[in-house]
């Protein structure tokens, strides 16, 4: 019998009405290795509001899937939004989210920061999403990788 591939349409779909999606990827080349983040907010007509690129130096892939979330809070909170979605391939971040308690003592320093921030909006989501549908965050992750723009300070 067939196996069903559950990545198969997989695809990105727009937040409901009055929230904002932040869509966001990290990257390590070497793991650790030079890093990026991408992050994308939306809203519910599937506008982009604001994307960045960012590179920020040696660091593991973890880690940078953290800050990629937590930079797309703090860009969703600069712009504004009142009500957030925030969705990402990393199981990680999503799971550590969920049941405040990250997978290592050296993620905790950026999921605390993520969890207080949450708690300023008026009501927020997290969810996974496959690699698939996440394709516009990964890729600006990645291109950060290779800009030569200096490293983001966080």
């Amino acid at each position: 019998m067939d196996q069903v591939n559950p990545r198969l349409g997989v695809k990105w779909e727009a937040p409901e009405l009055g929230w904002c999606k932040v869509n966001f990827d990290g990257a390590s080349a070497g793991n650790p290795g030079q890093s990026g983040i991408g992050c994308i907010l939306r809203n519910s007509d599937g506008i982009c509001i604001k994307e960045i690129s960012k590179k920020f130096g040696v660091a593991t892939n973890n880690e940078a899937k953290f800050r990629a979330a937590l930079r797309g809070l703090q860009l969703g909170k600069e712009l504004g939004v009142q009500r957030i979605h925030l969705e990402g391939d990393s199981l990680n971040v999503v799971n550590a989210v969920r049941c405040n308690n990250s997978p290592s003592w050296r993620l905790d320093q950026w999921l605390q920061p993520i969890l207080v921030l949450l708690a300023t909006f008026d009501e927020f989501r997290i969810s996974h999403i496959y690699r698939e549908g996440n394709g516009e965050a990964d890729r600006l992750s990645k291109m950060a990788i290779a800009m030569g723009d200096p490293p983001l300070a966080l």
